[in-house]
């Protein structure tokens, strides 16, 4: 997908590859070539036939922007791609061309190869949020006792421990990262429901060909999703919240790194990381602008998402393709908020002496001592996650 010079520096890597052009393309073709195997499996179309558009998948190399150039003329990438692919097919055998595709519709290449794409993105965020987790309850669990001041309305209130605003964020993480499991388990779902979801083209076989095709792809069978995208949504807004949690921690991290405040850091000083154009004395807090970054351009992301699920009759004009225009957005602000938790977890600066300082000269010493139950409360909740 498509992203300018500044989205690029706040994308993470690994998720710009997982929607970009080859890898969209190859999942379009990963969904041509699992449907004629599960349809030649279910009597459908012929063997000679499904192995000749699982080959042709294999082998077809296909011009992006001849691709996008084509869509424009149909607002779906699945026509031209399957051009290419029944011509690719029929040079071997017309016949078999005709069978590429059978009883399916645009929707549902593009649906599936969006989910397939965003598949990746999702393991690789559960391994990361596991990481984080379980990092920031260590330290929670090291600073437990640890005095500083808790503040309300953006002014001092009254002491807690750093442990008890850790453990929070740990807890606070821990949490979505069960509820994004949940959500891709139903959303990262198969879509086959041909020209108006009902599989009719495919005759009675239709669901049974639908479940072969999840499990080649290793996606959850569900029926047709074309029209209602609930689980879809679901799944979107779940990710969106882990965003939401991190630009949450972001914040904190960054007005306690204020040199005034001085009272944490997202990681140690390193030349060159965090420089001023016009300052050269600054050392700005990246990772924590990244997470704020993404954060702040989530919620309309989201509710373009939302506002696309309105959507008329069986297939939507115009909703679903500007849904997938924005889920690579809404993955990359995922990614983003990534890169910023696997920053702190590895290099957050707790300094003591000074939220003790601030506690001194704030707030009431002595009282945080008796919050150290609250921190502990979170640590056992926590306490899968610090074996």
């Amino acid at each position: 997908m498509a992203s300018s010079l500044a989205a690029r520096t706040l994308a993470r890597p690994s998720f710009e590859i997982a929607f970009a052009a080859p890898a969209f393309v190859r999942a379009m073709l990963a969904f041509e070539s699992a449907l004629a195997e599960a349809q030649a499996a279910e009597g459908l179309v012929e063997p000679a036939a499904a192995e000749s558009i699982a080959a042709a998948c294999r082998s077809l190399r296909v011009d992006a922007d001849d691709l996008v150039a084509e869509a424009k003329r149909s607002a779906t990438l699945a026509v031209p791609l399957v051009r290419v692919l029944r011509v690719a097919v029929g040079r071997t055998s017309a016949a078999h061309a005709s069978q590429v595709h059978f009883g399916a519709t645009s929707q549902d290449v593009l649906d599936t190869a969006m989910v397939l794409c965003l598949k990746p993105c999702l393991e690789e965020a559960d391994r990361a949020l596991d990481a984080a987790v379980r990092a920031l309850a260590r330290r929670a669990r090291e600073h437990r006792a640890t005095p500083m001041l808790g503040r309300t309305l953006m002014q001092p209130a009254v002491p807690i421990t750093a442990g008890l605003k850790i453990g929070r964020w740990a807890a606070a993480l821990a949490a979505d990262r069960e509820r994004l499991a949940e959500a891709a388990a139903a959303g990262l779902a198969v879509q086959l429901g041909g020209p108006v979801g009902d599989l009719a083209g495919m005759g009675g076989k239709g669901p049974a060909v639908r479940h072969r095709l999840a499990l080649h792809l290793g996606l959850a069978d569900a029926p047709a999703w074309h029209a209602h995208r609930n689980a879809w949504l679901d799944l979107l807004g779940r990710m969106a919240q882990v965003t939401a949690t991190a630009g949450k921690i972001a914040r904190d991290v960054a007005l306690m790194a204020q040199p005034e405040v001085g009272e944490m850091l997202e990681a140690p000083p390193r030349e060159g990381v965090g420089a001023s154009s016009a300052m050269p004395h600054k050392r700005n807090p990246v990772g924590c602008v990244h997470a704020i970054a993404a954060a702040t351009r989530m919620p309309g992301l989201l509710a373009s998402a939302h506002a696309a699920a309105a959507g008329e009759h069986e297939r939507a004009l115009g909703g679903w393709q500007s849904e997938s225009a924005t889920v690579p957005e809404i993955a990359g602000a995922l990614g983003s908020s990534l890169d910023f938790l696997e920053t702190i977890t590895a290099s957050l600066v707790v300094n003591a002496e000074r939220m003790k300082a601030n506690v001194v000269a704030y707030g009431e010493e002595g009282h945080a001592a008796s919050l150290e139950g609250a921190c502990d409360e979170l640590l056992a909740e926590l306490a899968p996650y610090l074996t």
